[in-house]
């Protein structure tokens, strides 16, 4: 299955092929994988203090952000009794921001799907796992409104946070609605360590419960590096790829 490849806020496709690079090895290891790596098109200045944290630039991110909204949560991201309640406050503090460049993002995106590449999976880090899901969402809308049939089977979301509504602008979360929106199977890779955690959750608790598996590494808001935790990952993605193929 070939993987279009999505990374974290601030990050470059180039970056993420580093990052990915012992995971992808090891699913390579185990059976046919291939990999599509993208970014983000506005080009983005890093704050002084994170110099280097997001990789050399140029920096992308998909969504833009101002600097000042990155840092707060950052520094002091809420904390809550639900994940969802988490997201909500963490939205209200940087002020209920519509994220109206979806759209755009959206169709490029789809554009790549539709190009005849054969890609059948996506795999998104952080922001990217954001974009992932809202492509997913944004594949079902077009299934219903326009009858295209969604190109993607399975995801594999590495941290992330819950979806921005493709038409909306606003972030969506499972309580918007009546039945899991994501229906696909799912791979969540997340830390316990993760000061984001709950964004991590947060879009978990949008998929399909019966086809979403967890994968806890214990680290921090990263892409697991080590080779045993990658080949750990790798055979429970597999598995999620054969159960789709």
């Amino acid at each position: 299955m070939k993987f279009l490849c999505l990374p974290g806020g601030y990050c470059s496709a180039k970056v993420l092929e580093a990052q990915l690079g012992p995971f992808c090895d090891a699913l390579v290891s185990n059976g046919n994988a291939s990999f599509h790596y993208t970014q983000g098109t506005a080009e983005v200045q890093i704050p002084q203090e994170f110099a280097g944290f997001f990789g050399p630039p140029p920096n992308y991110t998909f969504i833009e952000v101002n600097g000042p909204v990155i840092q707060a949560n950052m520094r002091d991201f809420p904390r809550r009794d639900t994940p969802e309640e988490s997201i909500k406050a963490a939205v209200q503090a940087a002020g209920d921001p519509t994220f109206s460049c979806i759209a755009e993002v959206m169709d490029r995106l789809v554009g790549i799907l539709d190009s005849g590449d054969d890609i059948g999976g996506v795999i998104g880090f952080s922001e990217g796992a954001l974009i992932a899901a809202s492509l997913i969402l944004e594949e079902r809308r077009r299934e219903s409104e326009l009858g295209r049939i969604p190109r993607l089977k399975c995801a594999i979301m590495f941290g992330g946070w819950p979806p921005v509504h493709p038409v909306t602008g606003k972030v969506v979360m499972a309580d918007d609605y009546d039945e899991a929106p994501i229906t696909i199977p799912t791979c969540h890779v997340v830390g316990a360590s993760d000061p984001f955690l709950d964004g991590s959750m947060a879009l978990y608790n949008m998929c399909d419960p019966d086809t979403a598996d967890l994968f806890d590494h214990g680290a921090g808001h990263l892409i697991p590096r080590k080779q045993q935790t990658a080949k750990e990952i790798a055979v429970v993605v597999r598995e999620m790829i054969n159960s789709v193929a």
